[in-house]
């Protein structure tokens, strides 16, 4: 079982060592919550792959008008019109932060190929078809 903290308004402002991410359109953040430079031999496969499949993503999700960020940090901030809200990834390091105005994140754990973070962002950023 994973367990997320969330920490919503005032306590997120308060969190200004933590990268902010201000959402005005589809993003997914990409977060290893270790630095590279720290990553131990362990460590590195992972880091390796996840740099290459985001890598990989950066030229169809552009196309597509989905930006993606990498956050190299424990913790995150992300910002939707006048809400901030603190992420903190309990004990998976290794994830996707799928985020728009207007919806509920979707987070995945886990190193994800190319092609899979790319059918998971056509299915979360598609239009919503409720109510027709």
């Amino acid at each position: 079982m994973v367990v997320l903290v969330f920490v919503r308004g005032i306590a997120a402002e308060r969190a200004p060592n933590k990268p902010l991410l201000v959402i005005q359109g589809p993003r997914i953040v990409a977060f290893f919550s270790l630095d590279p430079k720290d990553a131990g031999p362990g460590d590195n496969e992972s880091l390796s792959d996840f740099q290459f499949y985001v890598g990989n993503l950066r030229a169809p999700l552009t196309k597509d008008g989905i930006d993606i960020d990498e956050v190299y940090s424990k913790s995150f901030r992300v910002r939707v019109g006048r809400k901030t809200t603190l992420f903190h990834p309990r004990k998976i390091t290794v994830g996707y932060y799928f985020v728009a105005p207007g919806k509920r994140p979707l987070i995945e754990y886990g190193v994800m190929t190319d092609s899979d973070l790319l059918q998971v962002a056509k299915e979360y950023f598609a239009p919503s078809t409720r109510g027709n």
